[in-house]
C-alpha cells in the first residue's frame, strides 16, 4: 500500500517551495523596476520615463507623495523628484529646512506658503524656490487636494 500521506507532504511542501520561490523572483523584478521610495538609499539615476501608475507611494496622515525619481545623478546626490497631495486642511508635514535646493509648484488647488518665516497664498501654478537651509512649507487650506510637484537635489 502506498503511503499517500508523505506523498502529499512532498507534493505540498514542493508547491510551497515552489511559491517561495516565484514570489520571491517576482518582488524583486517589480522592486527593481520601481523608484526607490525615499526612506531607501540613492542609487544612481539613469535616464528614463515613469508613468504616474509606477511610482512610490508613500502614505502621510496629511496626505500622499507619489516618488518618481530618487537617486544621484552625475551632477546631484539625493535628488528626488515626485507628486504630493495635500488633503484637505492638512499639510504633509510642517515648515521644515535642509541642505538641499528645492522647487514645489502647484498642478491643482491652492492653500498657504510659508518661506523664511513669511506666509503667502499659493495658488495654482505658482512655483517656490527655496535655496538650501531655508524654512519652507505648504498648508493646504482650502476645500479640495493641493496637489504639487516636488524637485529636490543637492550638487555632489
Amino acid at each position: 500500500m502506498k503511503n499517500t500521506t508523505n506523498t502529499l507532504s512532498l507534493k505540498a511542501a514542493g508547491t510551497f517551495a515552489l511559491t517561495v520561490a516565484l514570489t520571491a523572483a517576482l518582488t524583486s523584478a517589480i522592486i527593481t523596476a520601481l523608484p526607490v521610495s525615499a526612506a531607501d538609499k540613492p542609487k544612481q539615476l539613469t535616464s528614463s520615463i515613469v508613468s504616474p501608475k509606477d511610482a512610490h507611494i508613500t502614505h502621510y496622515e496629511g496626505g500622499d507623495f507619489h516618488t518618481y525619481f530618487y537617486g544621484d545623478t552625475s551632477l546631484t546626490k539625493g535628488a528626488i523628484t515626485g507628486v504630493a497631495v495635500i488633503k484637505p486642511n492638512n499639510e504633509i508635514h510642517p515648515a521644515h529646512q535642509h541642505p538641499d535646493e528645492e522647487y514645489l509648484m502647484i498642478l491643482e488647488g491652492s492653500g498657504t506658503w510659508t518661506l523664511n518665516g513669511k506666509s503667502q497664498p499659493a495658488l495654482t501654478g505658482d512655483i517656490l524656490f527655496a535655496a538650501p537651509n531655508d524654512l519652507h512649507g505648504i498648508y493646504n487650506n482650502g476645500d479640495v487636494p493641493l496637489k504639487f510637484v516636488v524637485v529636490r537635489y543637492q550638487a555632489k
